[in-house]
């Protein structure tokens, strides 16, 4: 996404695009901040980092793209990913409950987390805006109609 958009970007190690925001922002407060990742990663193999960046509230900005799959590694089930849902790795479909996003960041103690469209310009660029101008740790998740979305 870094490619997409006037700023200093980084591409961090596999995963750790919160943690490695998380000590940005602590190192220059005055930084704007925004995390980006995916539904695979971030609500998945790197869950931990989500709820505990919820539960420090540290003022950055994570927007998650949800295409509810592993849409790098040929569509595996996420966590997101529907039941009964046939995937690569669920052939009989997929048997484990999805968690909801919101829901999760809002148990963690996260109070700006709100769910958009990718495909809805207006609201999602006003769900960022607000995002970056809120004080503390705000979410969105972003329901991602990419290619991959429901390919599984």
């Amino acid at each position: 996404m870094s490619q997409y958009i006037d700023s200093y970007g980084v591409e961090t190690l596999h995963g750790r695009s919160l943690p490695f925001a998380t000590g940005v922002k602590l190192a220059n407060q005055d930084l704007t901040v925004i995390a980006l990742w995916w539904d695979g990663d971030g609500y998945g193999i790197w869950v931990g980092h989500f709820l505990h960046s919820c539960r420090r509230n540290i003022n950055l900005t994570y927007i998650v793209c949800d295409n509810e799959n592993y849409g790098l590694t040929t569509g595996q089930a996420s966590p997101t990913t529907p039941l009964d849902v046939k995937t690569k790795s669920t052939p009989d479909g997929n048997h484990v409950k999805p968690f909801d996003p919101i829901e999760l960041a809002k148990s963690a103690g996260c109070w700006y987390t709100m769910q958009v469209n990718d495909k809805d310009i207006k609201w999602l660029t006003k769900a960022i805006v607000d995002a970056i101008q809120y004080e503390w740790f705000a979410h969105i998740n972003v329901n991602q109609e990419c290619p991959s979305r429901r390919r599984w």
